[in-house]
């Protein structure tokens, strides 16, 4: 029997790879603090102008955040899956949801209460770090897709949001409707019909009754912008 080493700590695994990138010592007691909550897809989490209870840590779940406007246009300003959280507004001191959050692929989350939140940031450097640093991730993803909009085609953006989805699910096969693609994307029904025609004649997807299907991920990603990549780049690295 080995003498002198301490009884090694157990790791909680949460999904969410944003919470599995904290400190073992971070990770020992986070369990308690979590409850698994599967989200269908539509549901809404956190509506404009109401006080955030609770903050979600995506799974295989893809919330959306989004704006509403004045004649009830809805545009997507974020998307979050298992790299960051909703609500961020939260890790910045604010009691109001600034923004309106739903499911956008169904799946689960890890959902801790407002409260245990507040106090693991003002607890734990580390949790304060990682999570002010998944905000900041999120931001330039935001200002990215301001740019992505203007300067990239319908078929750019659409090949880089289901690249997005695909990392955040884990699945090949997902549900999306033509609707909240549309949303996603900012633009009509017909235009996403044209883009997802062009990636399925690339033979990077099949795209049937609401379905997505990666057939070829080397051809969605040629297919896509150069957004993309420094997304990724950013969600992986701004919490560190």
């Amino acid at each position: 029997m080995l003498r002198g080493r301490s009884p090694a700590v157990s790791a909680f695994i949460s999904g969410n790879r944003l919470l599995d990138s904290l400190p073992l010592s971070d990770r020992a007691d986070l369990e308690g603090d979590l409850t698994l909550v599967t989200l269908e897809a539509r549901d809404n989490t956190h509506v404009a102008g109401s006080s955030i209870a609770f903050v979600d840590f995506p799974i295989d779940a893809v919330m959306s955040v989004v704006a509403t406007l004045e004649n009830g246009d809805a545009v997507e300003v974020g998307t979050v899956g298992n790299e960051g959280f909703v609500e961020s507004d939260a890790a910045l001191d604010s009691k109001l949801a600034q923004r309106t959050t739903f499911c956008q692929v169904r799946g689960s989350v890890r959902r801790m209460s407002i409260e245990r939140f507040e106090a693991r940031l003002a607890g734990s450097a580390a949790f304060a770090r990682s999570m002010r640093g998944s905000v900041r991730g999120a931001l330039f993803s935001a200002q990215q897709f301001a740019a992505c909009n203007v300067k990239h085609s319908i078929q750019q953006r659409c090949a880089r949001w289901l690249l997005m989805t695909h990392d955040r699910v884990g699945a090949a096969r997902f549900v999306l409707t033509h609707e909240f693609l549309a949303i996603m994307l900012g633009v009509r029904r017909a235009s996403v019909s044209e883009a997802a025609e062009a990636l399925q004649a690339l033979g990077a997807i099949t795209y049937q009754r609401g379905a997505v299907e990666i057939l070829d991920r080397a051809a969605l990603h040629a297919a896509a912008c150069e957004c993309y990549e420094a997304c990724k780049v950013a969600s992986e690295t701004a919490p560190l």
